[in-house]
């Protein structure tokens, strides 16, 4: 019983916090490409737009208390600015390669996509205010 118990538990534990319907793009390996030692976005809904890309763990406490809030600024942007979301625990679509590739060191990271398609590190706080901020200014 506590095996079977442990399996679901575990299911939980790695399941994506996004996905198109909260307007958060879920992504993996196969949507980027490395060259060079950088990182490009080769999805076509990142084609056009700026963006973020957060990297995250399912089991990363802030993480989960982050969500809500890029859920919020994702849905209040839709059609301003993308947000996309690697979920490192899908090892089976190579997101912890992904992660290797993108210098990811802790959860969650952001990323904005510049107008070449390349990563950069967000580097200013998580809160509200600095992400619309950076949002309004990017746009």
């Amino acid at each position: 019983m506590n095996i079977k118990k442990n399996k679901i538990n575990n299911k939980n534990i790695n399941k994506n916090f996004y996905g198109e319907k909260v307007g958060i793009h879920e992504l993996t390996l196969k949507d980027f490409k490395y060259k060079n030692n950088k990182l490009y976005i080769t999805n076509n809904y990142f084609s056009e737009k700026k963006g973020f890309i957060i990297f995250y763990a399912p089991w990363c406490q802030y993480c989960k208390k982050k969500s809500d809030l890029f859920i919020n600024l994702a849905l209040d942007n839709i059609n301003l600015f993308n947000f996309g979301a690697v979920n490192y625990e899908n090892i089976e679509m190579k997101n912890d390669l992904l992660c290797i590739y993108a210098n990811i060191k802790e959860f969650p990271t952001i990323k904005y996509i510049k107008s070449n398609g390349t990563l950069e590190d967000y580097k200013y706080s998580y809160d509200a205010d600095n992400l619309i901020y950076f949002i309004n200014t990017n746009i």
